[in-house]
């Protein structure tokens, strides 16, 4: 029989991503604020968090027994030391959800020095606006858990299973793609300002060519070739702009930021 817990619950690192999942849990998943708890070292951080979210801040120690869910939001770094610190406390009841980069289950495993209920996910921050994308594996836990979480984080993103070895590619383009394309919006927003559109103008401008733009793409049954052919007039403005776009051989530095975000993501796992 499963332990009831006090807090379905627990987040551990209360940095972007971590703030990124509450919201997301609390806005779309309906989970109430009073059954998340979360720990930080960083009291500016802790008490932004309890400011953002209304959830209760705890030593590390109570949130680790307490908890249902242990969600690991923390850099690759600290995650050796925190999982020594955890290997005690933690109990059967409880099943371990890494957010982690480049870290393996394996090695979480050997980091805690003794099995335990497992799932990997790499969330991206869109996760705190419904819009999320989630990739995740799992290891030792049960069917009918693995169901129940993810049926509570498809309310915040769009799930999919991978195997564990694909997770360094969702890291690249899931993880960090979305760093990717606020660059672009970044350059367009720039690009506006200096051809003097003020500032509010130009932030709204840059957002619905992103919004209309993904939800056309969402929307539609035809794929991303289609779509811009469907832009472009022949003579037009758009095939000026792309045909200097592929002068530049923006595919090839595109991908090749890809390739360097998948691997760092699989150094961090060595």
């Amino acid at each position: 029989m499963i332990k009831r817990k006090k807090f379905q619950f627990g987040v551990i690192g209360c940095g972007n991503i971590g703030c990124a999942i509450a919201s997301g849990l609390t806005k779309y998943a309906r989970i109430p604020p009073t059954k998340i708890c979360a720990t930080e070292c960083d009291i500016s951080k802790a008490l932004n968090f309890k400011s953002l979210f209304s959830i209760e801040i705890l030593p590390l120690d109570i949130l680790v027994k307490n908890s249902r869910f242990i969600i690991l939001a923390v850099k690759p770094k600290d995650i050796p030391e925190l999982c020594a610190d955890m290997s005690l406390l933690i109990e059967d009841s409880s099943v371990v959800i890494s957010v982690v980069a480049g870290i393996t289950m394996d090695s979480l495993c050997d980091f805690f020095g003794k099995s335990v209920y497992l799932i990997r996910m790499m969330p991206n921050l869109a996760i705190e606006t419904g819009k999320g994308l989630i990739g995740y594996c799992w290891k030792n836990t049960d069917s009918e858990t693995l169901k129940q979480v993810i049926e509570i984080f498809s309310k915040t993103s769009f799930c999919f299973p991978v195997q564990e070895k694909d997770m360094f590619l969702v890291t690249a383009v899931s993880g960090s793609g979305p760093g990717f394309l606020f660059y672009f919006a970044e350059i367009i927003f720039q690009y506006l300002k200096e051809k003097r559109f003020d500032e509010e103008t130009a932030q709204k401008i840059t957002a619905a060519l992103f919004e209309g733009s993904g939800i056309l793409l969402a929307q539609s049954n035809q794929d991303p070739s289609m779509l811009k052919q469907r832009v472009c007039s022949p003579g037009g403005t758009t095939l000026a702009g792309l045909e200097k776009m592929r002068s530049e051989n923006i595919e090839k530095i595109l991908k090749g930021a890809f390739d360097a975000a998948l691997k760092k993501a699989i150094e961090l796992s060595k």
